[in-house]
């Protein structure tokens, strides 16, 4: 096929994508959205320090280093520098590793799949901004259109491309970052329409790996390749220039879209807005979030521990079930993936941070013997009011009592969300969790609260990393 064959003005959805990444300035965003934005970030930058050492984030490390690849862009928590596609990538991975970070939900109870949007964007602009010394401003507006879009995204497109396996945060978040990286670099609609086409020729990521390091690094592969795709695009890569709705393009192969979600739609509402997004009180998937806060709250009524509970019965909506795969899990990754397990760990300890979320806190044997005391089970049928997260939980205690209990949301959720304050407090756990000077920390919170105001963002990077 000619390399001009898609010629021409880039239509319907992908020319109105490309327009609202080129026009948008800080001035479109609403007050309320940008105050909510840097709420997300502070917090996204916070769990880059926390996973700065997890595991699968020091292999990345280590693979970036052979390869002696050189630059500008810092990689936080640590004295190396490095071209800004590898700190996007080993960033994006550390943002998620303890799978701690703020997750988007989709706008209609009848769907799931929410998408890990901030890890998947932040470090593909962090690391740009880094190298060519840019300021907040630009910062704040290149990640709100790189959130909106994969946000959106993850709305309009087919149910088909969550449930057949595909993990949005990576397939959607690669989007996100393209659409970021594009308007740091200052490319027009063609250009972005090219970068859009990049991200979509690679966009991955699998649920099966779920429970395993793979998936740790789905927001840092995101990242990397949205930014790899813009900047190819600058340098005069092309792409189909109507590349999400051309046939083979990507809603066909994701099954379709419901394109009156998307169009006219971008920034009206912005998704800070409505549906809102989720910043996490625990570092687990989210869908195990709601029965979390609820079981908490449980306790906290009812003055039970997991000592006088004989029988603890969850129910969820399958969707949730085929999500949270590991009922038994062998190690801490597959236990962020497990209901029973999370359950498990907030009635013996009271609550499930950071710092329980362990290998060996999987292989307790109380741990272990609470777990056999919880069934995980589905409800057919739905009743009005509920959500996509809806859980129940009935507590049989040993004395016979039963407590009964339904959440709808959780903690963290747009419907109880985190102040400033609240992410700050998490802010300075995670710092403290990856052993980051707590006065260095709290410097870099203290710019991200005045982050549209800075003339260059390197110095707030420049905290988060060593010289």
């Amino acid at each position: 096929m000619p390399e001009d064959a898609h010629a021409g003005t880039p239509p319907a959805v992908t020319g109105e994508v490309a327009a609202f990444i080129a026009a948008t300035d800080l001035g479109a965003i609403p007050a309320p959205v940008l105050e909510r934005g840097r709420v997300h970030m502070l917090d996204t930058v916070g769990l880059a320090l926390a996973g700065a050492q997890a595991p699968a984030t020091t292999i990345l490390r280590d693979h970036v280093a052979a390869l002696g690849a050189t630059g500008a862009a810092s990689v936080v928590g640590t004295p190396m520098r490095t071209a800004p596609r590898f700190a996007a990538l080993i960033n994006g991975t550390a943002m998620h590793a303890d799978n701690f970070d703020d997750t988007a939900p989709q706008h209609t109870p009848r769907r799931n799949g929410g998408i890990h949007v901030s890890a998947a964007v932040l470090p593909a602009v962090l690391a740009l901004a880094e190298e060519r010394g840019l300021g907040g401003a630009d910062v704040t507006t290149a990640y709100h259109v790189g959130v909106e879009l994969a946000c959106k995204l993850n709305h309009a497109i087919d149910m088909r491309h969550y449930q057949s396996g595909y993990h949005v945060t990576g397939t959607l978040g690669a989007f996100g970052a393209a659409a970021a990286a594009a308007r740091l670099l200052g490319l027009d609609e063609t250009g972005i329409a090219n970068a859009l086409a990049g991200a979509a020729s690679r966009a991955s990521g699998l649920r099966a790996n779920f429970g395993f390091m793979v998936e740790q690094a789905h927001t840092g592969m995101a990242a990397e390749s949205g930014l790899v795709a813009a900047d190819l695009a600058a340098r005069g890569m092309t792409g189909a220039p109507d590349i999400l709705e051309a046939t083979a393009g990507w809603f066909d192969v994701s099954g379709g879209v419901e394109a009156d979600v998307i169009r006219g739609r971008l920034g009206n509402p912005w998704v800070f807005a409505d549906p809102g997004i989720s910043i996490k009180p625990w570092p687990s998937g989210s869908m195990t979030h709601a029965g979390l806060t609820l079981l908490k709250d449980m306790m906290r009524t009812h003055g039970f521990t997991a000592a006088g509970v004989a029988r603890l019965v969850v129910r969820t909506n399958a969707r949730i079930a085929a999500t949270l795969r590991h009922p038994a899990p062998a190690t801490a990754l597959q236990a962020k993936f497990s209901m029973p397990f999370c359950l498990a760990v907030m009635l013996v300890t009271g609550d499930a941070g950071i710092d329980v979320m362990t290998d060996g806190m999987v292989a307790d044997p109380d741990i272990r013997a609470v777990i056999g005391r919880i069934a995980y089970q589905t409800f057919a049928t739905e009743a009005p009011g509920y959500t996509n997260l809806t859980t129940l939980i009935d507590v049989h205690l040993a004395d016979g009592t039963v407590h009964k209990g339904r959440a709808d949301f959780a903690r963290g959720s747009n419907r109880a969300p985190m102040a400033w304050d609240d992410a700050l407090d998490k802010f300075m756990g995670c710092a403290a969790h990856g052993k980051w000077d707590a006065g260095r920390a709290r410097d870099a919170a203290a710019m991200v609260a005045e982050l549209e105001t800075l003339p260059d963002v390197r110095p707030l990077v420049r905290l988060l990393a060593p010289a």
